[in-house]
């Protein structure tokens, strides 16, 4: 038992010393130095050596975008919302599988995050790609935005419920958008993807994009954090006839969602 515990304590101190690492190197130019994408849909693609090098070693590692985007025949043209865009992997990714027909809109209120969100886009000259560094939500609104491990963590996130104690937690002060209004004044297209990753704050995402959602009916590469996160999801959704599938095309539970593809009516989900 002391063994294990010792072996516990030193996978501890080297994820410590890894993270460590890759703040220093996010810090100096050392983090900048240009590097390629080695996998995924944004395979090729220019991007940073640090921090999150799983981005280009792995291609970001998730299934969920590529598994929304074999629900089509055909990529060319298409249009993705990426609420929750971090470093942009998914965002670079998309624009290089839509083309210039394609719009890709990204969202990320973390301003080192939407930095390096924007040079990525930026270095690999797609033009396609609107960025806002912007949360989106259900109201438009200056909020605050909690940052436990610092900026440009994965991890950051809005207040999960009102009544939660934040005292203590860093944070900062960021403004809320909400898409339909974006939609309304010809800022973006509506979207045929949604990908939802928001620590939490998916759920009140989408119900401020209630009314292109009941228009557009996009594939949704859903990323679930909390039971209320789910509930407000749920919410939206299902009245629209949603309906909850892994990312390879089996049907879910609504209550057993960690990750999963929402389906519109219109979709048999992902393409074999």
């Amino acid at each position: 038992m002391s063994a294990l515990i010792a072996d516990q304590r030193a996978i501890t101190v080297l994820m410590r010393l890894k993270r460590l690492a890759g703040k220093i190197a996010a810090a100096t130019l050392l983090g900048r130095i240009p590097v390629r994408v080695r996998s995924g849909p944004a395979a090729g693609a220019k991007w940073t050596l640090a921090p999150f090098s799983y981005y280009w070693r792995y291609g970001g590692y998730e299934e969920d975008v590529p598994a929304a985007l074999r629900c089509f025949e055909h990529v060319e043209g298409l249009r993705f919302w990426d609420i929750g865009a971090h470093f942009g992997i998914h965002t670079v990714g998309v624009a290089m599988q839509v083309g210039p027909t394609g719009q890709v809109a990204a969202f990320e209120p973390d301003p080192f995050a939407y930095g390096r969100l924007a040079h990525h886009v930026s270095v690999n000259q797609l033009h396609q790609v609107k960025t806002f560094q912007l949360a989106a939500s259900n109201n438009e609104r200056n909020a605050s935005l909690y940052i436990p491990d610092g900026l440009g963590m994965s991890v950051s996130h809005l207040r999960f419920n009102e009544s939660d104690d934040m005292s203590g937690v860093r944070e900062i002060k960021i403004e809320t958008v909400k898409l339909d209004l974006l939609v309304e004044r010809g800022i973006i297209y509506p979207p045929d993807i949604i990908k939802v990753d928001t620590q939490g704050h998916g759920g009140e995402a989408l119900k401020g994009a209630a009314k292109t959602l009941a228009k557009a009916l996009p594939i949704i590469a859903f990323s679930n954090h909390s039971a209320i996160e789910l509930s407000t999801v749920r919410e939206v959704c299902e009245p629209l006839g949603y309906r909850p599938m892994s990312f390879y095309g089996q049907e879910l539970d609504w209550h057993a969602i960690d990750e999963a593809l929402l389906i519109p009516p219109w979709s048999k989900g992902p393409l074999r």
